[in-house]
């Protein structure tokens, strides 16, 4: 059944798109400046991108409200320029695709990362992950150029397999990411209750991102496969880029939280458990709030099943967990 076209479905699912999208990028902003304030020791590359996929997402927010702005004020009343295709819509579909690989590369430098840390990992996942995302960039740079040809709404039909295609990769290399992550976080217990608790509070913050992302490309591509007619779909996929940007940076504000919890709940028992029975105590702690002490370059911590070169030189320590997981 072809749903009727009205302006419910048409400019106004656009504009709601666009007004939420607003939301998002505001929160995103509060993210970001939490994540430069509670993180100053945070590794540089992490820090400059998250400070690319801001300036990235912020020019998409701009271009999409010109172009809602085009069809809803400027040619209200007037359908044959509702039917043109305004070049603020094509650019914002760059800014669109740019965001959302950019995130996605990020967790599959991550997954490439976690597997050099633990070196007994075999290093197939990881490079189909990596292989996997590549993929999903040449099919967001084919529908970017595709979205370039099209000047005219009427002729949407003829990008129906590349907008599939495109979400359809969109869904699956999330599930792919999030579960090559949870994996390596699985395969990296001890024998520490409170470690693995922690390892596993992280898991669950990894499956609701990427479950969330996932659900958001999958949510646009069955509305586009319903409706095809109409633009609901598209005020869906105004939202894609901030779901992936929070998403990103809620990864990275997490760990405050974690180590807040551990770290109160823990202290002074556990300090003085080890002082009876003699094991040394760790003096390197002091800032629950960076990941940079013993830990590889992106915030994983190197335990002492990863990394002999340690092994010696804090040989009494070990029975002592890690204060840090890495998300």
């Amino acid at each position: 059944m072809v749903a009727k076209v009205t302006l419910d479905n048409t400019l106004g699912a656009a504009f709601l798109g666009m007004c939420a999208s607003s939301i998002l990028i505001g929160i995103a902003i509060v993210q970001t400046h939490l994540y430069y304030r509670t993180y100053p020791r945070d590794w540089m590359y992490q820090k400059v991108a998250v400070g690319v996929l801001l300036a990235v997402a912020i020019p998409h927010m701009v271009f999409a409200m010109h172009a809602v702005y085009f069809y809803i004020i400027i040619n209200f009343g007037n359908p044959r320029g509702l039917q043109t295709v305004i070049w603020s819509f094509k650019v914002q579909v760059i800014f669109n695709t740019l965001t959302v690989i950019f995130v996605q590369g990020l967790y599959a430098v991550r997954v490439w990362k976690r597997n050099e840390v633990g070196s007994h990992f075999s290093r197939i996942l990881p490079a189909a992950v990596v292989l996997i995302v590549a993929g999903g960039w040449a099919v967001g740079l084919l529908a970017t150029v595709e979205s370039f040809k099209q000047k005219d709404f009427t002729n949407i039909d003829s990008m129906k397999t590349v907008l599939k295609l495109i979400f359809g990769t969109a869904t699956c290399v999330d599930l792919i990411i999030a579960g090559a992550m949870c994996y390596y976080l699985y395969q990296s217990r001890t024998t520490f209750v409170g470690t693995n608790n922690k390892i596993f509070t992280v898991m669950q913050y990894v499956l609701i991102t990427g479950c969330l992302t996932s659900l958001s490309s999958l949510c646009t591509l069955l509305l586009y496969a319903t409706m095809p007619d109409n633009l609901v779909w598209i005020g869906m996929d105004l939202l894609l880029p901030n779901i992936y940007l929070n998403s990103y940076l809620a990864m990275l504000n997490a760990r405050k939280s974690m180590n807040e919890k551990e770290a109160s709940g823990s202290d002074v028992s556990n300090a003085l458990n080890n002082i009876r029975s003699g094991t040394a105590i760790r003096t390197d702690l002091g800032n629950i709030h960076s990941v940079d002490d013993k830990m590889s370059p992106d915030g994983i911590p190197l335990s002492a099943r990863f990394t002999p070169g340690f092994s010696k030189q804090y040989e009494l320590e070990q029975p002592i967990p890690s204060k840090h997981v890495g998300v």
